[in-house]
This record gives structure tokens, C-alpha cells and sequence, in this order.
């Protein structure tokens, strides 16, 4: 190495040269601003990306807490469709029957006509007794959104009469003197009130505030109807990360940056100013002496080439002619189908044409000539930036930049697991939606089928059937016979009516008791209780609920079992069990359903057959997450919500178990439980925990 320098110090250079090295200056100083650029870019990319994950979920908090409320107000809803003329004791007893413990919750109010005339707790809200609505400029227009929309909206917040600031959610109710169930006339607005800053404190919204800068707005969807939640709206000129929170009949905007504020620099970019002043220098030193400073040329690209292979991101730069001079190995793991032909000297018009022949682009299929010519038109423009989708359905953000002297930097980055986690949030937003579809489907059904009976048996009295009674009991002499018959057929139509309204009783029961167990799962509540089980006892407490269902569709319920024992919670193993003969009974026309019992090596399997129509491979799955059917339109011919099955794999995962599905589409289905033979490791020490959001495998 002396002697390369010593050599340096001896040349002589002309002014030529000393031209071509100010140009040469110049150059590398542009480039190496424009590296740096590309590193500072990419690094608050990663920074945005982390803090965006991490505010996703902070939404999803936000989102859950506020679905809660509307939960418990629509139950509250429902109890007061059950009896519209209440008092305030009466409404007092209605509220205390949802035993919902919301600390954050200020009270809960109903306005008969748009009046407020019940509230509770009373003594602490006694003020806002006797508040129409119509006449307070401050909720008057949030009132008549929530009734011309005929749903549940969310306002705030608001001056509260009784003092304070509030979040008020808000539910119509519509009756129909004529009809049962109707939904014509207005018969009120029943209302939740959330205290505005323990709302922000259950949320996670203030504990968050000592880390970011937060504004979150609401947008009711109507023009300069826009209220400040939190913050400043000063954050929107930040450049801040912007996320929707959707409710119904309202949106919630959440913009927040890091309380530092955003990074002006990469960590190393000393560092790497410092390398590329180097690698400068030492380009310098080539052009002086190509042959002095060899050795030192061939340093300088080692490191060059390590900085750019220890990039996270795909790299690749191509000169003023579109050939490749530059690459690392994550630009040839991204472009995998063409991985072999991205090398030092390759063209970049053949290696896109090259990928089109191998693996058909998503945005090139069947216009492959058109698609290539655009992205060499692209290629040859200014700088671009854009989203790529692979032929291996990954996604790419694509980016490229011209440099100095014609060339180009092209950047790619991963981002197929950011596209499936803003994939998976949506689900989950959509999963909430159709399950408060079907809920108000199932729910409204049982329920106007018994105000239906009621209305009828009511005014009995007043039928063809009873006249028919009194007529007979008129005569005189009274004909015993026929008096007789007359009364029997009454009976015989009340208990008709009552045995539909009995039916329907059952189902709400159902439905009630399918979300405590969904609310228990949720919560990690659901304690298992496992012993050394009888097997024939637990089938025949199956067979005894379940026959007179086949028996009332004409269909065969059959039971084969090798008897012994099995190590679980008989009741929820049941419960396990009912839920799957009771579907397939309910999805089965003609046929048969069997139960049947056989011992493993280590294990119990039982097993439900049945000859129904069977599910779709795609959808074989899909049943077993939270609030998803095969069909979950509002007017497909079964009931439920969609529970039973995820409620049943949690339950059998919580017992050290499995349940799988097998099923041929127009054949049958077979539901597979799989529980130990007897006492594990693990077995009856844990609760059920977990969020049955989330997809089950």
C-alpha cells in the first residue's frame, strides 16, 4: 500500500486533469446527495410503516369498545320494544338488567316523542329530565340524523345539561299501531352517554397521547358537521399517519405523529456520508491511476457492494443504456422467475420480457407486448413510483429514480404483509357488519312471531272461535256435546298458537345463550372443568335433545359407539356435540345423521355424519371463524349467527382436543372431535382465552 501511494505522490498532472476530477467531484457529490436521499426516504418509510402498524391496533380498541356500547344499547333497545308503556322505575329495572359494567358510561336516557322522560341513574341526571330535543340547538340535529337514518349514530362530544363533556350514541325506535314489528311511526330515541375523558382513558387514547401527537375528528357525513374528539387540528399540516375509524352513521378520522416529530435523517447517516466520501476519494485515485490504485479500487467496491447487499429492500442500478451494473440479492429473490438472467451486463428490456414469457404479470395479462412497452416508457421517463403485483401474487412498491448521468436506481420493497394485515382489519370491519345484519334478522323474527300470538290470543275473545264457545253455551237447553267440542278446538288453537310462541322463546334462548358464550370466550372467562367421562352417558344426554328434532324433519338419528370413558368437560362436550347434530339435522333434508364413537391410541373420536348438501373445499374453513356461514345473507333458509362451530373448536381446543371437517359438495359432511383418552399434562388447568376475530387453524 506504500508503495501505491508513494506512486500517486510522484505523478504530474496536466490541467485536463485536473478538470476531470472537479467534474468528477461534482458527480459523485450529486449522486451520493441523491443515495442519501433514497436511504433518508426509505428509512421513514419503515418509520411511518412501524407507527401505522402499531396505531392499527390502537383503532381496533377504539373500534371494539364502541361496538360494545352499541351492543348494549340495542339490547336496551330491544327490552323497550317489549314494553313501550314503561315508567321511570320500570326503565330504571331494564337498564340494571343489562349488568353491563362500563365505568365510562354517564347514563342511560329515553325520550318518548323526543323528550327525555326517563333516565338512570336518576338522582345524578334528575337535570336532564324534560329535555326535547327538538328545541336544544346543541343535539337537535344529531337527533333527527339518527331518526331520518332509522339507526344507531354516535355525536360528541357535547355540553351536557347536567355538566360535562360526553360522547352520546343513539338508537330510534319506530312502532306500527297496526302491524306487529312495524317500523312506521316514531315512537322515540333511547340514548347512551359516555363520559368523554374516561372514554379516552379506557381506550388507550390518552396513554397513547404521551407518544404521539393525536387528532381525532368525527365526520357525521353531513357538510360541516365536524367534531374535535382530541387534539389539535393544527397535526394536519404534520404530515401525520391518517387512519378511518367507521361506525355506523359516522366516521371517525385519527391522524397522529411521534411527539418527537418525524426523523430528519437516517441513524447512520454519518456513516454513510462519510463511506460515499470515501468511495469518492477513492474513485478519484482510479481515474489519477488506474493501475497505482487498483488495489484500492477493488476495496472500494467490496464496500459498496456490502452497504447495498446489507439493504433490506431490493436494489438494482441500471446506466443511461438500460443495462444492469448494480444489484443485490434481494432484487433477485423478489424477481425470482427471472432470478437467473438478472446479472452485471443484462438489458432491462429482456428481463422484463423475459418475465412476461415465465411468470404473466398481473397488470400484463393479455396485453403482454402493450405492458412491456409501457414500463420501457416508464423506464426511460422521469422519476416514478408505483405498487407491482408478482406473478407469485406478492406485492411490491416499486421505485425508480433517475440519477446524474442518465441512469437509474430502482428500489423494491416488500410490502405483501402490510396489503394482508390492512386486508385482515377489513375483514374483521366487515365480519362486525354482517354479524349485526344477522343479529337483527334472527332477533326480530322469534320476536314478531310472539308479539304476533300475543296480539292474537289478546283478543280472543273477539274471534269466530270463541263465539263459537259462547253460542253453545247459549243454548238452551245447553248441548253438552257440542259445547264441548267448540271448547276443545279453542284449546286445542290457543295451544297451537302458544306452542309457535314457545318455539320462538327457544330460539331467542338459543341466540342469547350462543353470544354469553361468545362473550366468555372472548374475555379468557371460560373455565374448563375435565374428569374421566362416561361416553354412553354423554350420547345418550345428546340423543334425548336431539330426537324429537329428527324425529319432526322424517329423518334417521343413529348412535354407534364402543362405550368407555374419555377425559373432557361433559357439559361442554355435549354442548360441543348438540352443536353438531343440531346442524347437520338442520341442513340435512332427507337422510340421516349418525354419532358415532371409536378409541384412538391415545384419544376419543366422535365423529357426526350426515347425507346433507355438504360444504365447498373454499368454505370448509371459513365456518369455523366467528360470525361467518356458508350463507349469511339475511334471507338464507337456517337460522343462527354464526357462533356454534368457532364457539365449538374453542372449546375443544380447550380441552386438548381438535375438531376438523371433512365434506364432499351434494354428498355430506363429517364434523371430527378428537379428545384424550385421559389425563394430559395440560388437561383442565386452563381458561379459554383469545379473540374468536381471528381465524382459527
Amino acid at each position: 500500500m506504500k508503495v501505491v501511494f508513494s506512486r500517486l505522490l510522484s505523478l504530474r498532472f496536466s490541467g485536463y486533469t485536473y478538470a476531470l476530477v472537479f467534474v468528477l467531484l461534482v458527480s459523485l457529490f450529486l449522486i451520493a446527495a441523491e443515495f442519501d436521499n433514497l436511504l433518508r426516504a426509505n428509512f421513514i418509510k419503515d418509520v411511518r410503516l412501524d407507527h401505522t402498524l402499531e396505531l392499527i391496533e390502537a383503532r381496533e380498541e377504539i373500534e371494539e369498545k364502541v361496538f360494545d356500547h352499541f351492543l348494549v344499547l340495542q339490547k336496551l333497545v330491544t327490552l323497550i320494544e317489549e314494553n313501550y308503556d314503561l315508567d321511570q322505575k320500570q326503565f330504571g329495572s331494564l337498564v340494571e338488567s343489562l349488568n353491563y359494567e362500563g365505568d365510562d358510561i354517564i347514563n342511560f336516557a329515553a325520550a318518548p316523542d323526543l323528550v327525555v322522560r326517563f333516565v338512570y341513574p336518576y338522582d345524578e341526571n334528575a337535570a336532564v329530565v324534560g329535555l326535547d330535543y327538538t328545541e336544544n340547538d346543541l343535539q337537535r340535529a344529531g337527533v333527527m340524523r339518527a331518526v331520518e337514518d332509522g339507526t344507531a349514530t354516535i355525536d360528541g362530544p357535547i355540553e351536557l345539561v347536567q355538566g360535562g363533556r360526553a360522547l352520546i350514541i343513539r338508537q330510534p325506535i319506530f312502532i306500527d299501531s297496526n302491524t306487529a314489528g312495524g317500523s312506521g311511526k316514531v315512537w322515540g330515541i333511547v340514548s347512551m352517554v359516555v363520559d368523554h375523558g374516561r372514554f379516552l382513558d379506557q381506550t388507550g387514547l390518552t396513554a397513547l397521547s404521551q407518544e404521539y401527537k393525536l387528532f381525532l375528528r368525527l365526520d357525521s357525513g353531513e357538510k360541516d358537521q365536524i367534531s374535535i374528539l382530541f387534539g389539535s387540528p393544527e397535526l394536519e399540516q404534520q404530515s401525520p399517519i391518517e387512519l378511518e375509524i367507521s361506525f355506523p352513521n359516522g366516521n371517525w378520522s385519527m391522524m397522529a405523529i411521534p411527539k418527537p416529530g418525524w426523523p430528519k435523517n437516517t441513524p447512520n447517516h454519518i456513516r454513510n456520508r462519510l463511506i460515499m466520501g470515501v468511495i469518492s476519494l477513492l474513485i478519484i485515485g482510479v481515474v489519477l491511476s488506474v493501475a497505482a490504485l487498483a488495489a484500492a479500487e477493488k476495496k472500494s467496491r467490496i464496500r459498496l457492494t456490502s452497504a447495498i447487499q446489507a439493504m433490506n429492500d431490493g436494489f438494482a442500478m441500471f446506466d443511461s443504456d438500460g443495462v444492469l451494473i448494480e444489484y443485490n440479492s434481494r432484487y433477485s429473490e423478489i424477481y425470482e422467475t427471472v432470478s437467473d438472467q438478472i446479472r452485471r451486463g443484462a438489458s432491462f428490456e429482456d428481463i422484463i420480457r423475459l418475465a412476461v414469457d415465465r411468470g404473466p404479470q398481473a397488470a400484463a395479462m393479455g396485453r403482454e407486448e402493450e405492458w412491456v412497452q409501457e414500463r420501457l416508457e416508464d423506464f426511460d421517463g422521469p422519476d416514478i413510483e408505483f405498487e407491482q403485483e408478482l406473478s407469485n401474487s406478492r406485492f411490491i412498491l416499486a421505485s425508480d429514480h433517475n440519477t446524474i448521468d442518465g441512469g437509474k436506481v430502482c428500489l423494491r420493497t416488500d410490502v405483501t404483509d402490510l396489503k394482508q394485515a390492512l386486508k385482515t382489519a377489513e375483514s374483521a370491519s366487515r365480519a362486525k357488519s354482517d354479524f349485526m345484519n344477522t343479529l337483527s334478522h334472527e332477533l326480530r323474527t322469534p320476536l314478531t312471531v310472539i308479539l304476533g300470538t300475543v296480539g292474537l290470543i289478546k283478543h280472543i275473545q273477539g274471534q269466530k272461535i270463541s263465539e263459537a264457545v259462547f253460542l253453545e253455551l247459549a243454548k238452551d237447553p245447553i248441548d253438552r256435546k257440542g259445547a264441548s267440542d267448540a271448547l276443545t278446538f279453542l284449546i286445542r288453537h290457543v295451544v297451537a298458537m302458544m306452542g309457535k310462541q314457545e318455539r320462538s322463546a327457544k330460539h331467542l334462548l338459543a341466540l342469547v345463550d350462543d353470544m354469553l358464550d361468545f362473550a366468555k370466550l372472548e374475555t379468557g372467562s371460560y373455565s374448563i372443568e375435565a374428569n374421566l367421562c362416561d361416553v354412553d352417558q354423554i350420547l345418550m344426554s345428546v340423543s334425548e335433545q336431539t330426537q324429537q328434532l329428527a324425529k319432526d324433519k322424517g329423518l334417521d338419528l343413529m348412535f354407534n359407539s364402543e362405550g368407555g370413558q374419555v377425559y373432557c368437560d361433559p357439559l361442554r362436550t355435549t354442548q360441543i356435540l348438540l352443536n353438531l347434530v343440531t346442524n347437520a339435522l338442520k341442513f340435512v333434508s332427507a337422510g340421516e345423521v349418525e354419532i358415532s364413537v371409536r378409541h384412538g391410541n391415545n384419544d376419543v373420536i366422535f365423529a357426526v355424519s350426515d347425507t346433507g348438501p355438504g360444504i365447498s373445499s373454499e368454505d370448509q374453513e371459513r365456518v369455523f371463524n366467528a360470525f361467518e356461514q356458508v350463507d349469511s345473507s339475511d334471507t338464507r333458509s337456517n337460522g343462527g349467527v354464526g357462533l356454534g362451530l368457532a364457539i365449538s373448536r374453542k372449546l375443544a381446543t380447550a380441552q386438548n382436543g381438535t375438531l376438523r371437517l371433512e365434506s364432499e359438495f351434494g354428498v355430506g359432511s363429517k364434523f371430527t372431535l378428537r379428545l384424550p383418552a385421559r389425563s394430559t399434562e395440560k388437561a383442565g388447568k386452563g381458561s379459554v382465552r383469545g379473540n374468536l376475530l381471528e381465524p382459527i387453524s
